[in-house]
């Protein structure tokens, strides 16, 4: 088979050629970093070995690029069940989704298919985690990971990152994202920060170059849980003279990419009754000293007292 990395249209992919001369291909798009296997096409493939070449090949590649699923829209009937063949399933109609892949799933006539390229952790997985979560340390933790996200699907992890009172992490596209939580669709100036357990991450990624895919901007291996920060906490990074966030009230919660990324059963997790009160989705913070911030940097923990909590910084 041949590969050909360049972009496919306007979106990023690739094609899978087999054949000389070609008899058939594969081509996969990339929403927004979400592997869609686009279309299979084949010149004759009486036995289906052909196409079924062609999609492991595919997922093959996918895999190794660390991606954990791949997903297709084939029509109704008898290509959804080819693809059923291909070890793709149904993804549940009540399943939250990531934009570009609800807008695949509105197609008429066709259904949204997924076939899982790496097992993700389940229920039972995350509960026997938890004592290992419940050990972190609660009043001086460490800055294990600072990743920006450039645009949509991308991620770049940094040696050095510098926190912003404006902008938060600058580089990063928080201000231009918006958010539904303000009147006019603006970037909400207390989720200027997303920050998440490192333990878990790890947990769930299962592979150190899978963890950015969270989307978290900061990975801390610290007590994220409410009885430990309370809203307007700060978190000191880098010793006496570094950067300062404070922890908001904004809640922070999974959604249809942290599905896609480690599976359903962690978004179930997270959001359910150990994982809310643990934060174990993660929390939101805003930028209230700049500075530089580095992975290994040390984090104490400042609470605030009765009138702060009740008034906020």
């Amino acid at each position: 088979m041949q590969l050909d990395l360049e972009p496919v249209g306007e979106r990023p992919g690739f094609v899978l050629v087999t054949g000389d001369p070609p008899v058939g291909h594969v081509r996969v798009d990339l929403l927004d970093g979400h592997a869609h296997l686009h279309e299979v096409v084949v010149a004759v493939d009486l036995d289906g070995s052909t196409t079924r070449a062609l999609v492991e090949a595919a997922c093959e590649r996918l895999s190794a690029r660390r991606h954990g699923q791949v997903t297709a829209s084939p029509y109704v009937g008898a290509e959804a069940a080819a693809y059923a063949a291909l070890g793709f399933a149904e993804i549940p109609a009540d399943e939250p989704l990531p934009r570009p892949l609800a807008q695949v799933r509105e197609q008429p006539g066709r259904v949204l298919v997924r076939r899982v390229l790496r097992a993700h952790r389940t229920v039972d997985d995350l509960a026997a985690f938890l004592p290992a979560l419940d050990g972190a340390p609660r009043d001086v933790g460490v800055l294990r990971a600072v990743v920006r996200r450039p645009a949509a699907g991308q991620r770049e992890v940094l040696e050095v990152g510098h926190l912003d009172v404006t902008e938060g992490l600058v580089g990063d596209t928080w201000s231009v994202r918006g958010s539904r939580r303000t009147p006019d669709g603006s970037a909400h100036p207390d989720m200027q920060l997303n920050i998440m357990s490192h333990p878990l991450v790890e947990f769930l990624a299962q592979d150190p170059e899978r963890e950015p895919l969270a989307g978290d901007q900061m990975f801390l291996d610290l007590d994220l849980s409410h009885a430990n920060l309370p809203p307007w906490s700060e978190l000191h990074i880098g010793g006496p003279e570094g950067s300062v966030v404070v922890v908001t009230d904004q809640p922070h919660s999974g959604c249809g990419k942290f599905i896609a990324r480690f599976g359903k059963d962690a978004l179930a997790f997270v959001n359910g009754p150990e994982g809310k009160p643990r934060r174990l989705r993660g929390l939101c913070a805003k930028v209230v000293r700049p500075g530089p911030v580095r992975p290994g940097d040390e984090v104490v923990v400042v609470r605030p007292d009765a009138g702060a909590a009740s008034g906020g910084t």
